[in-house]
């Protein structure tokens, strides 16, 4: 992607946050609590393809016959590492701070008691 598209689709994503987070009931927790949502679905995803990307750069690496393309599998095989502990840190930064503000899943179910 070029420059460019990011820039317009983070625009775009700041742009719409406001009505985001009113449509969750107009306060932040809900904004944060749909953003905690939307990462805890998208992290299985981008894990599995980072390991992948992983795995294609190792094989790469054993099966290349010239130095050039063992370089190439060592290259996207460093990417793929990198990719996986950004991946993990940031799911780790927001499953701290979605425990912190006490959001998201609950593990236990209240039961309500008659007095």
């Amino acid at each position: 992607m070029t420059k460019s598209k990011i820039t317009a689709i983070l625009g775009t994503a700041i742009a719409f946050s406001p009505a985001i987070a009113l449509a969750q009931g107009g306060n932040l927790l809900g904004l944060l609590t749909l953003v905690e949502q939307i990462v805890s679905r998208l992290i299985p995803v981008l894990v599995a393809l980072a390991l992948i990307y992983f795995i294609v750069g190792l094989i790469r690496f054993v099966i290349a016959a010239d130095a050039e393309k063992r370089e190439d599998g060592k290259k996207m095989m460093l990417w793929g590492i990198i990719s996986l502990f950004v991946i993990v840190s940031i799911w780790g930064i927001i499953t701290y701070i979605a425990g912190i503000l006490n959001i998201g899943q609950q593990t236990t179910i209240p039961i309500p008691k008659v007095q």
